[in-house]
C-alpha cells in the first residue's frame, strides 16, 4: 500500500495545489518586473495566448480573464495556427505580445510557433510560460516565466494548469493596477486549502456512479475551464463527456441529455439567474444537474446538487478555485473504473512531432 501511494503522482499533485499556488504568488511579481522592462506596451497592444491541449484551454481562459481586467484585446489560438496560418491570427497593425504556454517547454507545436514568430514576426514580443527550468522554450524566448515548483511527474496536467493560469491572472491584474484583485488572488491558497476536503468529497460523490456521461458548461473564462475539465475526464477515464458554452447548450446539444447524463455547470455569480433557468430546462428532460458556485449565491443555493465554494472573491479571481474539485472528479472516476490515473491510455507527458 505504501509503495502504491508513493507512486500516486496525480493525487499528490492535485492535493499540492494550495501550496504550489502560494509559491507562484511569491515568485511571479519579480519575474514579471524583469519581463516588463523589456516590453514596449501601448494602449493598442494586443495579447495572444497559445498552447496545445490543456495549455490551449488554459490560453482560452487566460485570454478572457486578461481582456476583462486590462481592456486590451486578447485572444487564444492553438499553437499550430501560428505557424500554419499566421495571417489569420496575428494583427498586421497592432503591436502584439504572445504568451506561449507549455508545461514541459518542449511541446513541438509551441516551439515551432515560437520559431516562426522569431523568423517572420520579429516585432512580436514572445513570453514563454513553462514549469520546466532550463527547457527549450525558456532558452528560445527572450522573456519567460518559469514555475518549476508546479512541474509534474504525472502525465495529465493538474497543478501545472492552475499555477500557470494563476500567474497570468496576476500579470493581468498588475497591468491593470488592480490591487484589489491582486489581494483576492493572494487569498486563493488559503481558500483552496480550506475547501480541499470538500473538493475531494465532490469528486467521490459525483465520480462514483456506475455509468453516467458528463457535460461541462461554462461562460466567459469559465468556458476554457469547462473544456479542461472535459479533457481531464477523457484522459483519465475515457468516459463520454463534452463541453459547451452554458447558454449555447440549449441550441441543439440538450438533445443528447438522458437520465444518466450529468451536467456540471461552472456558475458565476453575475449570471446566476441564467444558470438557474438552464438547470430547470436540463432537469425537465431528466438530466442530472450539478452547479459549482459560491456559498452566498442565493439564486442557486436552494438548488439540488450544488458544490459551494468560499465567498468573498469576484468571479474573475475565483477561476482557478473551481479546478481542484474537477480534478478530483476525474481522479475518482478513474479509480472507480479501475484505471491508473498516472498511466492514461495512449498518452505521454509530452507530444513531440
Amino acid at each position: 500500500m505504501e509503495e502504491t501511494l508513493m507512486k500516486n503522482h496525480t493525487l499528490t499533485e492535485i492535493k499540492n495545489q494550495p501550496a504550489s499556488w502560494e509559491q507562484t504568488l511569491k515568485i511571479v511579481p519579480q519575474q514579471w518586473r524583469d519581463i516588463e522592462k523589456g516590453l514596449t506596451l501601448s494602449p493598442n497592444t494586443k495579447f495572444l495566448f497559445t498552447g496545445c491541449g490543456t495549455s490551449f484551454y488554459l490560453a482560452q481562459s487566460a485570454a478572457r480573464l486578461f481582456q476583462t481586467v486590462t481592456g486590451h484585446d486578447a485572444s487564444a489560438v492553438p499553437a499550430s495556427e501560428i505557424f500554419l496560418n499566421d495571417m489569420s491570427v496575428l494583427s498586421r497593425v497592432a503591436p502584439t505580445v504572445v504568451f506561449a504556454i507549455s508545461r514541459s517547454g518542449t511541446t513541438s507545436e509551441v516551439l515551432m510557433a515560437v520559431d516562426h514568430l522569431a523568423q517572420h514576426h520579429r516585432a512580436v514580443d514572445v513570453i514563454g510560460v513553462t514549469c520546466t527550468a532550463g527547457s527549450t522554450l525558456e532558452k528560445n524566448t527572450r522573456h519567460h516565466m518559469v514555475l518549476p515548483h508546479a512541474a509534474e511527474e504525472s502525465v495529465v496536467m493538474t497543478q501545472s494548469f492552475t499555477n500557470m493560469l494563476l500567474a497570468i491572472q496576476w500579470i493581468g491584474a498588475a497591468l491593470a493596477m488592480r490591487t484589489d484583485l491582486i489581494e483576492e488572488l493572494e487569498r486563493l491558497p488559503e481558500l483552496a486549502d480550506q475547501s480541499l476536503a470538500g473538493a475531494e468529497h465532490f469528486g467521490k460523490t459525483y465520480g462514483a456512479d456506475d455509468d453516467p456521461s458528463f457535460i461541462f458548461l461554462g461562460l466567459g473564462a469559465y468556458y476554457g475551464l469547462a473544456a479542461e475539465a472535459t479533457l481531464k475526464l477523457k484522459e483519465m477515464t475515457q468516459v463520454p463527456c463534452e463541453y459547451y458554452n452554458t447558454l449555447e447548450f440549449r441550441h441543439g446539444p440538450i438533445s443528447i441529455v438522458r437520465a444518466s447524463t450529468r451536467v456540471i455547470i461552472l456558475a458565476d455569480e453575475a449570471h446566476a439567474t441564467y444558470t438557474q433557468s438552464l438547470a430547470r430546462d436540463v432537469r425537465a428532460v431528466e438530466g442530472q444537474v450539478v452547479c459549482l458556485t459560491t456559498q452566498s449565491n442565493s439564486t442557486l443555493a436552494a438548488e439540488r446538487g450544488v458544490f459551494a465554494l468560499p465567498d468573498g472573491l469576484s468571479d474573475w479571481s475565483r477561476a482557478v478555485l473551481y479546478m481542484p474539485a474537477l480534478h478530483f472528479l476525474a481522479y475518482e472516476k478513474a479509480t472507480q473504473l479501475g484505471f491508473d490515473p498516472d498511466a492514461p491510455r495512449n498518452l505521454s507527458q509530452v507530444v513531440i512531432l
